[in-house]
C-alpha cells in the first residue's frame, strides 16, 4: 500500500512538471489529475489518522443520603416561612442561598447564604412550634414587621414554656394473695382509706362590749382607710414594647410613612423593632468575643458607673457638645474606638436585656461618641419616654435628627441596613407630627 502511495505522489509530480503542449494534452494532464486525487483520497481513507484517546470525565461523589434529607429538610422550611428556596430537591443553588441571606437578615445576623447548625435547628423548631400552636404563631406574626418570616426570629428570643410535669400514679389497690388452685379466693382488701384525728369544736367565746370611749372615737375621716400614696412607676422599656405590640396587632400591622394615623405609636415602633435588632447584634458580638455573663455583668457596670455622670442632662445642651465629652473619656482610656464599639454593642444589649436604661443610655452615647453616629436614634427615643432621663420630646427629635442627618451623609446604620430608606421615611414623618 506505501508503495502504491509512492508511485502516485510521483506520478503528479511528474506531470505537473511536464510541458503543457496542446489542448488536448491539457484534457489528458486534467483527467489524469482526477484520477490521481481520486487514488490519494482513497489512500487516505485506507490509511486514516490515528484515534485520540480521551480520559473519561470522574463522576461527583455521591453526597450522603442523611445530607441531603437536611437540605431537603432546610429548604422546606425556609419555604415555609415565606423565603422562597426553590425546589425542595436537596441540591442548595442560588435560590436557596439567597433565601438563606434573606432569613439571616431577619434575625440580624451576616446575609452570607451559608447556614449555620444552629439556625438549621431553628427553622426546624420554628415550624414545629408553628404548627403546634397555630393562634400564637399568627399572634405574633401580626406584630412583627417580617410578618411569617419574622416568627424563627420570635420564637428565638421567646422560648416555649415547659410542659406541665406528669402526674405522679396512684399507688396500686392493694390485693390479698391468690390462693392455690381450687381453693376459695379471699375476699379483696379494701383500700387503707387515712384517718384523720378528729378537730375539736372551738371553744365558744364571750362577746366583749366595746366601750362607749371607743365607739365615740371612730369618726367618719377613720372611715376611710389610707394605705398611703402610689409613686409614679419608671420608665420601663420592657413595658413599653409589651404595650406596643398589643397595639401594632389590634391595627393590624406597624405604621408606614403612608399610612400613620398615630405618629407617636410609630415613634414606638421603630424603637421596639431597633431594640430588639441592637439586643440580638450585641449578644452575637459578645459570643463572638468569648465574653462570659459575669465578665459582661461586671465591666458593663464599671462603664455605667462611669460614664452616668456625663450624661446627666442630654437636654441641656446639643447633642455634638454632649458626645464630645464622651469622646474625651473614650480617648483618655487608650482604647481603640473598634474595641470602643464593641463594648458599646455588647453592653447596650445588657442594658436592653436587663431594663436596665443607664446602662443602655451609657452605651448608646458611647457607640455614637465612637464614630456610629446613628446610634443618637435610639438616645432620642429614650429621651422622648423618659428611660433613665426626664422626658423631653424636643430633646428627643434632636437627637433623633442628629442620627438621620449621619445616616444622610452616609454613616453607616446603627440598626436594620436593610430598611434604612424606609426607616428614614418613617421617623422623618413622626418626629415632624409628634
Amino acid at each position: 500500500m506505501k508503495r502504491q502511495s509512492f508511485l502516485n505522489v510521483g506520478l503528479a509530480v511528474s506531470l505537473a512538471l511536464a510541458p503543457q503542449a496542446s489542448a488536448a494534452d491539457d484534457l489528458g494532464a486534467g483527467l489524469a489529475g482526477l484520477v490521481i486525487g481520486a487514488m490519494i483520497a482513497g489512500a487516505a481513507q485506507n490509511n486514516p489518522p490515528p484515534r485520540q484517546h480521551r480520559t473519561p470525565r470522574k463522576a461527583a461523589p455521591a453526597r450522603p443520603a442523611a445530607e441531603v434529607q437536611a437540605d431537603k429538610d432546610m429548604q422546606q422550611a425556609l419555604n415555609n416561612f415565606g423565603f422562597d428556596a426553590g425546589p425542595v430537591d436537596g441540591s442548595p443553588g442560588k435560590r436557596t442561598r439567597a433565601a438563606i441571606a434573606a432569613f439571616q437578615g431577619t434575625l440580624g445576623r451576616m446575609q452570607d447564604g451559608v447556614i449555620t447548625a444552629d439556625q438549621r435547628a431553628l427553622l426546624q423548631d420554628a415550624m414545629a412550634r408553628e404548627r403546634l400552636n397555630p393562634a400564637e404563631a399568627a399572634q405574633l406574626a401580626a406584630a412583627n414587621p417580617y410578618g411569617r418570616r419574622g416568627l424563627p426570629a420570635m420564637y428565638q428570643r421567646t422560648p416555649m414554656a415547659p410542659a406541665a410535669p406528669y402526674p405522679t400514679p396512684m399507688p396500686p389497690y392493694p390485693q390479698a394473695p391468690a390462693a392455690p388452685y381450687g381453693q376459695p379466693q379471699a375476699p379483696a382488701t379494701p383500700y387503707a382509706q387515712p384517718q384523720l384525728p378528729a378537730t375539736p369544736a372551738p371553744a365558744p367565746v364571750p362577746p366583749v362590749a366595746a366601750p362607749a370611749a371607743a365607739a365615740a372615737a371612730i369618726t367618719a375621716q377613720d372611715s376611710i382607710p389610707d394605705f398611703g400614696d402610689l409613686s409614679p412607676p419608671a420608665a420601663s422599656m420592657n413595658n413599653l414594647c409589651n404595650q406596643t405590640n398589643v397595639l401594632t396587632t389590634s391595627n393590624g400591622g406597624m405604621a408606614t410613612a403612608e399610612q400613620m394615623p398615630n405618629p407617636g405609636l410609630a415613634l414606638d415602633e421603630q424603637f421596639c423593632l431597633a431594640r430588639t435588632f441592637a439586643t440580638a447584634d450585641g449578644e452575637k458580638v459578645a459570643k463572638d468575643v468569648g465574653a462570659t455573663q459575669a465578665l459582661i455583668t461586671s465591666l458593663c457596670g464599671q462603664m455605667k458607673t462611669a460614664l452616668s455622670s456625663k450624661l446627666a442632662d442630654p437636654a441641656a445642651r446639643p447633642p455634638e457638645a454632649t458626645l464630645a465629652e464622651i469622646r474625651k473619656v473614650i480617648d483618655a482610656s487608650g482604647k481603640t474606638l473598634s474595641a470602643t464599639q464593641v463594648s458599646g454593642r455588647v453592653c447596650l444589649a445588657e442594658g436592653y436585656r436587663t431594663d436596665d436604661a443607664a446602662m443602655a443610655n451609657v452605651a448608646l452615647a458611647t457607640l455614637a461618641a465612637a464614630e456610629m453616629k446613628p446610634y443618637a436614634e435610639l438616645l432620642g427615643h429614650h429621651l422622648r419616654e423618659g428611660f433613665g432621663f426626664t422626658a423631653n420630646p424636643e430633646a428627643s427629635r434632636a437627637w433623633i435628627r442628629f442620627a438621620l442627618d449621619a445616616v444622610t451623609s452616609g454613616a453607616a446604620p446603627a440598626v436594620l441596613p436593610n430598611q434604612t430608606a424606609e426607616r428614614t421615611a418613617i421617623l422623618s414623618k413622626a418626629i415632624t407630627a409628634n
